[in-house]
């Protein structure tokens, strides 16, 4: 991260937003959530939120270029979409991308991957990512879960996550990372970076480009677990504020594929985990 947000950072921002979808013909109006409403040719949201980490990300010289490219991105998908009537052309830019569960506006092809998470079918060009809808997927010669798991093939085609190891105070975290919107759905098969046994691991996804994750064995002890849950858990508060494409900042169990919510809270002892994970853990620890 280049610099700390400063005073006056949120107007200088909102204003180069103004200043570009004017420019696209567009007039801005403010609205509640953190989003900017762009009318003109289309009507479209910009979220504030997202370019903010962005524009983190970069020195103030550039912010003007990254707004640029943001918004023209979001307009020209808009305005010039994508002709999906086309399963053979379609099928090699499907991908699948995590997204936040307040995304679904019912209309998307979507379904659910994880507590607070949702699994998204999208078409992925040279200039944007774009989702697909329902009524698109409706006339397509495959659906369903079918469709989902050609998504998920593209993305493992597009090669793996970068994996490192992270010191977690005396214990290894895995960090998968890349710059790519499809990090998230590599949970999928999370197994195949790190060796995962029947406890299963712990793990977070605070952004859509990074993983963090903790295999579960059976020689540690439940002193361990508890501590490599709180740094964990830092990471993720840490990565979802930060970002860019902010997704959850929860902790989760890692099973088979699976994603179960671990809900936890701070106490005068430090991070408390629930009762049943701790139980079925300490069952399969030594």
């Amino acid at each position: 991260m280049v610099s700390g947000w400063r005073d006056g950072d949120d107007a200088a921002l909102d204003s180069l937003v103004i200043l570009v979808a004017e420019s696209l013909g567009y007039s801005c109006t403010r609205l509640q959530g953190d989003v900017m409403l762009l009318q003109g040719a289309s009507r479209l949201h910009v979220g504030m939120k997202n370019l903010r980490q962005l524009a983190r990300l970069v020195p103030r010289d550039d912010w003007p270029a990254v707004v640029a490219d943001h918004v023209t991105t979001i307009v020209t998908a808009i305005e010039e979409p994508l002709d999906l009537s086309d399963f053979e052309l379609a099928r090699h830019l499907l991908r699948t991308r995590i997204y936040p569960a307040e995304a679904d506006n019912g209309l998307l092809a979507a379904r659910p991957f994880a507590p607070g998470l949702i699994e998204v079918a999208v078409v992925d060009t040279p200039t944007t990512v774009r989702t697909i809808t329902r009524e698109e997927m409706a006339g397509w010669p495959v659906s369903g879960d079918a469709l989902f798991s050609l998504g998920r093939a593209n993305v493992r085609s597009d090669g793996p996550l970068q994996c490192d190891d992270q010191d977690g105070d005396g214990f290894p975290l895995t960090v998968l990372h890349g710059w790519t919107f499809y990090a998230a759905t590599h949970l999928a098969w999370l197994d195949e970076y790190l060796p995962i046994g029947p406890q299963g691991a712990l793990v977070v996804a605070p952004s859509r480009s990074l993983i963090l994750a903790f295999a579960l064995s059976p020689d540690l002890g439940l002193d361990t677990v508890v501590t490599a849950a709180a740094r964990l858990h830092d990471h993720a508060e840490i990565g979802y504020e930060e970002g860019p494409g902010s997704l959850s900042p929860h902790l989760f169990w890692w099973q088979n594929g699976a994603l179960a919510l671990l809900e936890t809270r701070y106490g005068p002892e430090g991070l408390t985990l629930p009762r049943e994970f701790l139980a079925a853990v300490s069952q399969r620890l030594a």
